[in-house]
C-alpha cells in the first residue's frame, strides 16, 4: 500500500494526497509503475530533507560553542 495518492486534476496536474492510501490492486500496470517512481522521489527528497536538517543543526552547534570556533580556526578539527 503506498501512503499517497496521486489525484488528477482537470486541467491535467497532479496532485500529491499524503493523507490518503492507495491500496495495490487498486492500481492499473502503468500507474503501478507512476507510483513507483513517486515513491522513489519522495524517499529521495525526504533524505535530502533529513541531510539538510542534520547538517543545519551541525552548524549551529559549532557556531555556537567558542571552543570548537577555536579549534576549527587553529585547524585542529
Amino acid at each position: 500500500m503506498f501512503n499517497f495518492r496521486i489525484i488528477d486534476t482537470p486541467d491535467g496536474n497532479q496532485i500529491i494526497d499524503p493523507s490518503l492510501k492507495t491500496p495495490y490492486n487498486s492500481l492499473t500496470p502503468v500507474q503501478m509503475v507512476e507510483y513507483i517512481e513517486m515513491d522513489n522521489q519522495l524517499a529521495i527528497m525526504e533524505k535530502l530533507k533529513r541531510e539538510r536538517r542534520t547538517e543545519v543543526g551541525c552548524r549551529k552547534k559549532f557556531t555556537s560553542n567558542p571552543l570548537l570556533k577555536l579549534t576549527g580556526m587553529c585547524r585542529l578539527v
